[in-house]
């Protein structure tokens, strides 16, 4: 959850946020996928994370460093099946952590996650697939 990096930055320390409602990435991504463990977090969820919360003022909000994506895999057989957990929600949690709340756009990296799907493919790496039969971007 948040309320430990909340109370964190409140207190003056550094947090870095990656509750399970967003930065679990052994998490099912879609309904179709068998459950691993945790329940659904989907790429367009993953991507939605705030991780500056609002009530956090702007001194306590400069203690949040970052976010952090989380892959326990106990439960998953190869680093094939990995990587496709992973791919694409950990490009969504990069750009939480790279990009101004007011720059992002759900749109236009929709479109940009296909660019990635294309070079995670050419160096032969395992990934979910953004774009499904019925998907419209």
């Amino acid at each position: 959850g948040m309320e430990g990096g909340i109370a964190a930055a409140k207190a003056g320390h550094d947090a870095v946020m990656c509750p399970s409602s967003h930065c679990y990435l052994d998490y099912s991504q879609d309904a179709d996928d068998k459950p691993l463990i945790g329940g659904l977090l989907t790429l367009e969820k993953t991507y939605s994370f705030e991780p500056i919360p609002p009530e956090l003022d702007a001194s306590q909000a400069r203690h949040v460093l970052g976010v952090q994506g989380n892959v326990w895999t106990e439960h998953m057989p190869d680093m094939r099946n990995v990587e496709s957990m992973t791919w694409p929600r950990a490009a969504a949690l990069a750009e939480v952590g790279w990009t101004a709340l007011t720059r992002k756009n759900w749109n236009d990296f929709q479109h940009r996650v296909l660019v990635d799907e294309r070079r995670l493919g050419a160096r032969g790496a395992a990934f979910r697939p953004w774009v499904r039969p019925g998907t419209v971007i």
